[in-house]
């Protein structure tokens, strides 16, 4: 494939992925609006009957979108092949843990939690080591990714007042969103971080 092409298809898969983000949501929460964040954890949509395939394919497109967006944002930013290694390895296992909490549901216990606890586990330390790394040359470009890194570990103290890990699922899924958007916005070149 020619290199325009394959930027093409990467901007749009990830534009969509983006959309899907938003839609897919909106769509789980219309066939069960009795859905509560203080009380169900985000993986309940893949045990319910009218959401597990929508569950399913959405977290099957993050995961490809997340590792395709990482891979390229590695390659352009981190020039060091070590540190390149280390990053590509923490976000391939980050993105298969993903993979496997869509495809394994909820209520098949550790076999599902095992996998959502690494990725949330290994994807807040890629951020966050990818945000050291990036400022051992620029230490004001480091510092986003950081920040956002830090604020994921963070969001893991909403499981202090609610029953439910779903409030701190949703702060952690915002700032997975918000990394990767501005990363994917700084690589075309429409914004400056």
């Amino acid at each position: 494939m020619k290199r325009r092409t394959l930027k093409k298809l990467r901007k749009l898969y990830l534009i969509s992925s983006i959309l899907f983000g938003i839609v897919s949501p909106i769509i789980c929460i219309s066939f069960f609006p009795e859905f509560d964040p203080r009380i169900h954890p985000v993986s309940y949509f893949g045990i319910l009957k009218n959401t597990s395939w929508i569950f399913l394919i959405s977290l099957i497109i993050f995961s490809i979108a997340i590792f395709w967006n990482g891979i390229t944002i590695i390659r352009k930013l981190i020039k060091n092949k070590n540190h390149q290694f280390i990053l590509k390895l923490l976000l391939s296992i980050a993105s298969i843990c993903l993979f496997i909490t869509g495809i394994i549901p909820m209520n098949y216990g550790p076999f599902h939690h095992i996998p959502a606890l690494f990725f949330f586990l290994i994807y807040n330390f890629f951020i966050f080591l990818f945000g050291i790394i990036r400022s051992f040359s620029y230490v004001r470009k480091g510092i986003f990714s950081v920040s956002i890194g830090s604020l994921m570990l963070l969001s893991s103290l909403l499981l202090i007042p609610f029953p439910s890990y779903g409030v701190a699922e949703i702060v952690y899924i915002f700032f997975i969103f918000l990394w990767n958007i501005i990363m994917w916005l700084h690589q075309q070149k429409l914004i400056s971080i």
